[in-house]
This record gives structure tokens, sequence and C-alpha cells, in this order.
């Protein structure tokens, strides 16, 4: 919470990284990945758009996230912090991250392995829709 009494435009993001690491971890359940049992991953990209304010409340909020674009080296994930799984639930914001898969030796990006893209292509979905970005924008 801050000094409005609503929970701050930071903490969002680290509810975007807890689910985000949640659903990687089982989506890679059981697949080769990096050393720590995950894709060696990097941030690329971070965008949140906050439709409303999200005030202290008992109930837990739902996080869904889905993989919105596949590329060589990258994807994107979309989300959206949600009262509750309900389709009418309201809305708090939604955000995109991209991921690129990195060699951190080399320093460089590498392709998405073969046997990853399925996995995320499981998950894919429309990216998410934000008011200054036009509709239909990947």
């Amino acid at each position: 919470m801050d000094a409005l009494g609503h929970v701050n435009n930071v903490q969002f993001l680290r509810l975007l990284e807890e689910a985000r690491v949640i659903a990687f971890a089982q989506w890679f359940s059981g697949v080769e990945t990096g050393p720590d049992g995950r894709p060696p991953l990097l941030i690329a990209r971070a965008e949140v758009e906050y439709l409303r304010q999200l005030h202290w409340r008992k109930e837990p909020i739902v996080v869904a996230v889905w993989v919105s674009q596949l590329a060589g080296a990258s994807f994107d994930t979309s989300y959206e912090v949600r009262s509750s799984r309900e389709d009418d639930a309201d809305v708090y914001a939604v955000g995109e991250t991209t991921q690129v898969v990195f060699d951190m030796e080399t320093q460089r990006p590498v392709r998405i392995a073969d046997e990853h893209r399925p996995l995320l292509q499981a998950h894919a979905g429309p990216p998410v829709q934000m008011r200054r970005r036009p509709k239909g924008r990947a």
C-alpha cells in the first residue's frame, strides 16, 4: 500500500513477476531447461496499464498469464490482474512483458529451443488490449 491507500504501481510489476514465475514453472515442468530449472530468460520490456485502483482486500486476486507473441529468440507474455476468475471480474491492470532467451556466457540472445516452442504455443492467446495501443498491434 502507498500513501494513497492503494497498491503501488511498482507492486503490480511484482505481481506480474510472481505470476510469470509460477506459470513458467508449470509450463516447463519436467522439461530440460537451464541450470536453475528454467530457460535462461531476461525481461527486455515491461508495460503496464493501470485501469482501476486495487485497495487492500482479504480475497486473493487472480493474475491471468498467457503467451501473446512468439518470435525467434523472444516471446511476449500478456497479463490481466483481476478480482476473480469470473467473466465479469474487475480488471485492475493489464500488462505485457517481452522475454528474451539469453546466453549469459556470450551475452547474446539465442533462439527458443525447439522443445520449448510447443510448450509456449500451448499457452498462446491474443495480445492484451491497451488503450494507447492500436487494436491488433502485437
